[in-house]
């Protein structure tokens, strides 16, 4: 087993993962960090036209091990919205 902490940035403003979870694999730590991501991001509607969601899966280390990201960004008429990260 390994521990794995998955800390969140949601629209620039970072929540970090103090705790961490156990996980048998890089593999398991991978799914955790996808189904969570789309958890997130289904349960908590953006406030505008743009939102980013980003997991930064690392193994206690300061660099992340890999990165998972969600974004949503609501185009009219072909034109991209203004950033408000």
């Amino acid at each position: 087993m390994a521990r794995f902490f998955f800390d969140l940035t949601d629209n620039g403003t970072s929540f970090p993962d103090t705790e961490g979870t156990d996980l048998p694999s890089l593999e398991a730590a991978e799914d955790e960090a996808a189904r969570a991501l789309l958890e997130i991001a289904r349960d908590n509607m953006p406030d505008g036209a743009y939102r980013q969601v980003v997991l930064h899966v690392h193994d206690g280390t300061s660099a992340p091990v890999f990165v998972v990201k969600v974004t949503f960004e609501l185009m009219r008429n072909g034109s991209l919205p203004a950033r408000s990260v």
